[in-house]
């Protein structure tokens, strides 16, 4: 093992604790902002709009998801797509929540319809994925 090995290794190791720590930091501001809204606009000092927020929430959450989703599939066009589909699910799931405060009937349902296509896209490059993966080792 020769000093570059080490230092890549430690650098690796470095850029994975970033990727933990930014992910749960994502996460819990989005948790945040989703679960409680006027917490957070009035540490924030912004004015208190639930669906906006609640919106917000869930497209931290979906970032934080594509962070760690980095961390065990190295492909850039998987890693968008796992972060997209969650942040559409949880975010039509808001259009359902907050119906009551606006928004067209429809808007869940759309917004849903991206998130299939997005799980669509996912599930379709991981099997693509796997085999180059199988290809590569002759099975």
């Amino acid at each position: 093992m020769n000093g570059r090995e080490v230092n890549d290794r430690g650098t690796a190791a470095a850029v994975n604790a970033i990727v933990v720590l930014s992910a749960a930091l994502m996460a819990g501001a989005g948790v945040w902002m989703w679960g409680w809204p006027e917490s957070f606009a009035a540490y924030v000092h912004f004015p208190v709009h639930a669906h906006f927020l609640h919106d917000l929430g869930v497209f931290h959450i979906g970032l934080a998801v594509a962070l760690l989703t980095a961390l065990v599939r190295r492909d850039a066009i998987f890693v968008v797509l796992v972060g997209y589909t969650v942040t559409c699910v949880l975010h039509a799931g808001n259009h359902v929540l907050d119906l009551h405060l606006g928004g067209h009937p429809s808007q869940p349902y759309l917004i849903a319809l991206q998130a299939l296509l997005g799980g669509l896209g996912a599930w379709m490059r991981a099997r693509q994925l796997r085999a180059a993966r199988l290809v590569r080792s002759g099975r």
